[in-house]
């Protein structure tokens, strides 16, 4: 992405540290969530902003910005200085005042706004969020700023193809050069992790130029989104598991008791792992992958909901291969049918793989159900970023008391697991140095169920919602 001026790019940081999701919103209406729209945007066209409105006390109107241009099509996306290629938009439909006023704590009466639904229209590049527009109507978008709201209008349908064909060259000229040398200097990871009392905590660890900086950890699990970062874990009380946006300068904390995203009266539930838009839960040894935006309603997704249509045969093949490779005394007891909405996610070497459960018609010894591997590729609606350029068996034969890995998108940095310790390597040329940067003690029992990495100017942007309130880890 170029930056021009010293003010766009500040917008840009604003509206992304705004638009921090919402919690209580109507997602529970089919066909709310539209998929990503690649050949026409529901924003397609020039816009001009006309002005800014605030809404928040002894905000100054930001004059810099009235009567700049954004452009959006499927191959280009500008907001006056700020320009970007390839952008991808997502669409929500939300109930209006819901939205409002959960997300700005504020009434729509403010904007005088009548509409009941509103479309939300996220704007992201590589998988990283860098706008949120609220379209009014065909002609008007609004972007929350610094207190306020920019008031977009259309002016035509079309973008100029002039400013598009330079935007396009410019861009390339850039992330085949200083962009990219940039972004393969910094890496950082989100890393969740479940403590054998049921517990969470995130560690941040990041390095730029090969260098490790200090290690940074918070209670409860930190999650980034395209919506921006949300907080998922257990509740003060431990009686439930809960999941909330961070909003303006929020920081992550023990539940507030006004959240009503929560997973009641689930005491013993488990968090298995964490993607950008679900967690796998396990209760009275049932399997859930329940949405992060409502985990209240407590009913799981099911296989075809995230994949493929056949994904259930597929599942069903799966388990009978399964039963067939059992012990045929124990075999004749197990309930042979898998439920579709009863799967998780395990790591194993290295790679996260999809799992289904099945029952026994009744208990034989301490056993009540088995667990088997799926034939499924895991889904990226589950988790983004899945790599190992190194074979496992590599690892294993040098470091043979290894359990897991964890790989940088850059090839530069890799966590290992062992039974007691996290230790993280550097890499080079493709392969672990033999020396760890650093060890880090795993207590008996501790899992890691989210592991969210950064790129480039994300570091430095996620550096700064961590270190409003995560410690240096000792």
């Amino acid at each position: 992405m170029r930056r021009g001026s010293r003010l766009f790019p500040y917008l840009l940081c604003l509206i992304i540290l705004s638009l921090f999701g919402c919690s209580n919103l109507d997602f529970n209406t089919e066909g709310m969530l539209i998929p990503p729209v690649n050949k026409k945007s529901a924003i397609q066209g020039t816009w001009q902003i006309e002005k800014f409105v605030s809404v928040k006390e002894n905000v100054d109107e930001i004059e810099q910005y009235i009567g700049e241009t954004a452009m959006f099509d499927e191959d280009v996306c500008m907001m006056g200085e700020e320009e970007c290629i390839d952008p991808e938009y997502k669409i929500i439909n939300v109930a209006t005042a819901d939205y409002f006023h959960n997300k700005y704590r504020m009434n729509t009466d403010q904007l005088q706004l009548s509409n009941e639904r509103v479309d939300v229209i996220t704007v992201t590049a590589d998988h990283q969020i860098l706008y949120e527009f609220i379209k009014i109507d065909d002609d008007t978008l609004l972007a929350y700023v610094a207190g306020g709201f920019l008031y977009l209008n259309k002016i035509s349908d079309e973008v100029n193809g002039g400013v598009k064909q330079t935007i396009v060259k410019d861009n390339k000229v850039i992330v085949d050069s200083e962009k990219k040398k940039e972004n393969e200097e910094k890496a950082g990871v989100l890393l969740g992790i479940r403590s054998a009392n049921n517990t969470y905590q995130t560690l941040w660890i990041s390095s730029e130029n090969g260098n490790l900086n200090p290690i940074l950890m918070n209670e409860q699990l930190l999650v980034p989104r395209k919506t921006g970062f949300w907080e998922v874990g257990r509740s003060s009380s431990r009686e439930s598991i809960y999941a909330k946006p961070l909003t303006d300068h929020e920081k992550p904390s023990i539940l507030s008791v006004e959240n009503k995203n929560m997973l009641a009266g689930s005491p013993d539930s488990e968090i298995l792992f964490v993607g950008n838009d679900y967690i796998g839960t396990e209760h009275k040894l049932k399997l859930k992958v329940l949405p992060i935006d409502n985990i209240s309603v407590g009913k799981g997704i099911k296989l075809t909901n995230i994949t493929t249509e056949n994904a259930y045969e597929t599942m069903l093949r799966s388990s009978e291969a399964f039963i067939a490779s059992m012990d045929r005394e124990e075999a004749q007891y197990i309930i042979q049918s898998p439920f579709e909405d009863n799967f998780t996610l395990e790591r194993r070497s290295g790679h996260w793989i999809m799992k289904g459960r099945l029952y026994y018609e009744q208990p034989i010894g301490e056993k009540e159900y088995e667990d088997f591997d799926m034939n499924i590729l895991v889904p990226s609606k589950l988790i983004n970023y899945d790599e190992l350029s190194i074979q496992w068996g590599e690892i294993k034969s040098s470091l043979p008391w290894m359990l897991d890995a964890y790989q940088s998108p850059l090839q530069d940095m890799a966590l290992l697991t062992s039974k007691d310790s996290l230790s993280i390597y550097a890499m080079e040329d493709g392969r672990i140095l033999e020396q760890p940067l650093r060890e880090i003690a795993l207590q008996e029992g501790d899992a890691i169920i989210m592991a969210e990495w950064a790129i480039g100017d994300y570091v430095d942007k996620w550096d700064e919602i961590v270190k409003e309130s995560f410690n240096i880890l000792e």
